[in-house]
């Protein structure tokens, strides 16, 4: 199979650039933070190839991009179709494209493109030809993202304010369409809301635009909604949505008897849909930027619903960039490692070495911008003064002082992870064992207080705070010994008076905390009080930020803004690993489910079922109070039932009575 072929990595390079320069507020270009890189200007890739009889071969760039073809020395202008002769045969292919993805298409037997091309780098090393399965037509174009479209309709239509305002039903990401058009030229003032308030509320709502009719249909660029506001009468013309999609097969799949809880799952799984794009993003609406902690946990959350790896991928080399480091990544501390410590969660998830063995390529220079911050007893600093932001949660209550625990912590989980990386790739990981537990030994002399009983944030304060993050961190990268975790549940975690969790993106983190220490009645509630305090608001998907005690349109006010919180947030998907991991129990115990545990745990229901998607097939789970019931496609895997444990064998259905 022939796909499009580029400069590696810069198909990544090309949509980030694009996705990151798209923001907008009210029509004004809103830039990243960041650097934003460029892919290279021309690519250079070649294959030799020894033919026992004539072949043909064609060549051709993508529209735009200049492509000579050397054959044998010979050199031909692309597009063209050349006849090879028997015996060897050496096709160079050099494309130039100034502004934009230059990509090559080739045919022949023997030649076509993806199939064995290699770089050559101009010096830099060789490595194969960057593509993407996606891209496997000559009449695709690599610079256009290959989404799918689906013609919606409003669910109804509301004459209010000098205009109409249609409601789509539920959120969508696409463009809206105007046809059946009478009145060529005529412009109308269009007002996007991801409430109904938005919509209606023109002086402030978020996105805007202003149609211009003209032939058979208009299309306005991609934008994110429910409701749509037209100042107009919109006697003259019919309104659509081209809802705009990547296609995903999930497998994996959770119901049980608490219909709530179902309708909980269901609405995660639309927003990480939703979200899901060239890369995962963090919102639909706001942002549309690929965040390193949002990105995170969108990347377990796809492990236990489509276990979709392409856009891990994307995603994790679109963070990335190119070159030298200067600023962490997202200009964020802790976004920086999260990009470590995935990278091998990765590999743990999928056992996809190839991939690790691309990225590792960007990482010593990742490594080198930490080392520019570290500070005394090897601690990591979040320094303003060269562009830092130390992030961990929006809480109020943390204290983010240079030097706080919640970041040494994720310096220690990354140490392990990338050591556990150099050594799958045969190399020496030893440093950065040793790095982890030194970090680890003054994280527990600095951090650590007696009186307390618990990890405070900032030592350099003196104030001794308290806050969940870091004794949450302690709990789940296995910093706190057996004495620190008692101490950290009955004085941190049961403990009313210190501050609570307040955002989907951190509930993450603590309810993953809590079913690992076995409060799952505590999940539970969350899971009903606040995702279900969403769904009682009438969310057709889950938000960045929820607070119980506001009321009406506050619940969409953020940043200083009446409508800048994000209704569709990925961060808020998280309910799809905790039943997922949790209830159905379904983890793996080794790389890429070599070996596996199903620990099934009802909670608070009568009855569980679903799957999870695993590397060779799924592994499904059902369970109610008298009998657990397991079918994988998989081997090497155990079923767990208090002290009892049963073989799950490939293919067959294991049925044990509680």
């Amino acid at each position: 199979m022939a796909n499009w072929m580029w400069y590696p990595d810069d198909f990544e390079l090309y949509h980030a650039m694009l996705v990151h320069n798209r923001r907008e507020r009210r029509g004004d270009y809103y830039s990243p933070m960041w650097r934003v890189d460029a892919p290279h200007r021309n690519v250079r890739l070649y294959k030799i190839v020894e033919l026992e009889k004539s072949e043909e071969f064609f060549a051709k760039a993508n529209e735009g991009t200049l492509l000579e073809i050397i054959v044998n020395g010979v050199r031909w202008q692309g597009p063209a179709r050349i006849t090879l002769q028997p015996g060897r045969n050496f096709i160079k292919l050099s494309a130039f494209k100034d502004g934009g993805l230059p990509a090559i298409w080739c045919e022949g037997e023997h030649f076509d493109s993806g199939n064995g091309w290699q770089l050559a780098s101009f010096g830099m090393g060789d490595d194969p030809a960057g593509t993407n399965d996606m891209y496997d037509s000559p009449d695709d174009n690599p610079e256009v993202f290959k989404f799918s479209y689906k013609r919606l309709y409003p669910v109804s239509r509301e004459e209010i304010n000098d205009g109409v305002l249609f409601d789509f039903g539920r959120e969508i990401m696409g463009k809206l369409v105007f046809s059946d058009i009478k009145s060529e030229g005529k412009k109308v003032p269009v007002f996007y809301g991801e409430s109904r308030e938005e919509a209606l509320d023109t002086a402030y709502t978020e996105v805007t635009d202003v149609a211009v009719l003209s032939g058979k249909e208009t299309l306005l660029r991609s934008r994110a909604c429910r409701y749509v506001f037209l100042e107009d009468s919109c006697n003259d013309f019919s309104v659509a949505y081209d809802f705009e999609y990547l296609p995903i097969a999930p497998e994996g799949k959770f119901k049980c008897d608490d219909e709530l809880v179902n309708k909980i799952w269901n609405i995660s799984a639309y927003t990480l849909e939703l979200n899901s794009r060239e890369a995962f993003f963090d919102g639909i609406k706001r942002d549309r930027w690929i965040w390193s902690g949002d990105a995170y946990q969108s990347y377990f959350v796809n492990y236990y619903y489509a276990c979709d790896l392409d856009i891990v991928r994307r995603t994790t080399m679109m963070l990335r960039g190119e070159g030298k480091m200067a600023q962490h990544i997202n200009t964020i501390v802790d976004y920086t490692f999260y990009w470590i410590i995935a990278i091998w969660e990765y590999y743990y998830h999928t056992g996809d070495k190839a991939f690790i063995e691309r990225v590792y390529k960007k990482m010593p220079e990742m490594w080198e911008l930490v080392g520019s911050r570290l500070s005394e007893h090897g601690f990591i600093g979040g320094y303003t003064r060269k562009g830092d932001w130390t992030f961990i949660d929006w809480s109020t209550h943390l204290e983010k002082t240079e030097i706080i625990s919640a970041e040494q912590m994720l310096l220690y989980r990354s140490y392990v992870a990338y050591a556990e990386i150099l050594e799958l790739l045969g190399k020496d990981g030893a440093e950065y064992r040793r790095k982890a537990v030194e970090l680890k030994n003054n994280i527990d002399k600095y951090f650590w207080d007696d009186e307390k009983k618990a990890y405070i944030d900032s030592y350099q304060s003196g104030n001794r705070t308290v806050n969940r993050h870091a004794n949450i961190f302690a709990l789940l990268f296995g910093i706190a010994n057996e004495k620190k975790r008692s101490l950290i549940i009955e004085n941190v975690i049961r403990n009313d008076s210190v501050p609570p969790i307040t955002t989907p993106y951190f509930e993450f983190f603590e309810l993953d905390a809590m079913c690992e220490i076995g409060e799952f009645g505590y999940v539970t509630d969350m899971l009903h009080s606040y995702w279900g305090g969403m769904v009682k608001l009438g969310a057709t998907t889950f938000w960045e930020e929820y607070f119980p005690n506001m009321k009406g349109a506050e619940h969409y006010a953020m940043y200083g803004k009446p409508y800048s919180k994000s209704l569709c947030h990925a961060w808020s998907a998280s309910p799809i690993y905790l039943m997922g991991k949790y209830a159905l129990g379904v983890r793996p115990t080794s790389a890429a489910y070599k070996t596996y545990e199903v620990v099934p745990n009802l909670m608070c229901f009568g009855k569980i079922e679903g799957s999870v998607p695993v590397p060779g097939g799924v592994v499904s789970v059902k369970v109610d109070k008298h009998n657990a019931e397991v079918t994988s496609d998989i081997g090497g895997g155990v079923l767990v039932l208090g002290d009892k444990r049963y073989d799950i064998k490939k293919g067959e259905t294991l049925k044990v009575q509680i």
